[in-house]
């Protein structure tokens, strides 16, 4: 089976991430075009199908997420790093 997927849709970050998954259920090949991620996988069955969607939903939420919250973790990663540095220092 092969899956068109508009880039416009879901980043390759997106994509990689759930294929990465995607594994553990059947073997997958992903190639493009300039529109398209162009997905092939070995099999496909209404089960593999909920699976990659359900995993593309996800990571596209992750994605959104972290586009909201970087700027905060990052802080807080850069402060708790400072406390660290400083507490070894003394």
């Amino acid at each position: 089976m092969k899956k068109n997927i508009s880039k416009t849709m879901y980043s390759e970050w997106v994509l990689r991430n759930s294929l990465y998954w995607m594994s553990a259920v059947t073997r997958w090949k992903l190639d493009e075009n300039d529109q398209n991620w162009l997905v092939s996988f070995e099999l496909w069955n209404d089960e593999v199908e909920f699976e990659f969607e359900r995993l593309l939903n996800d990571y596209k939420l992750r994605e959104k997420v972290q586009a909201h919250t970087g700027q905060v973790r990052s802080s807080i990663i850069d402060n708790v790093l400072r406390s660290i540095d400083s507490r070894l220092a003394e």
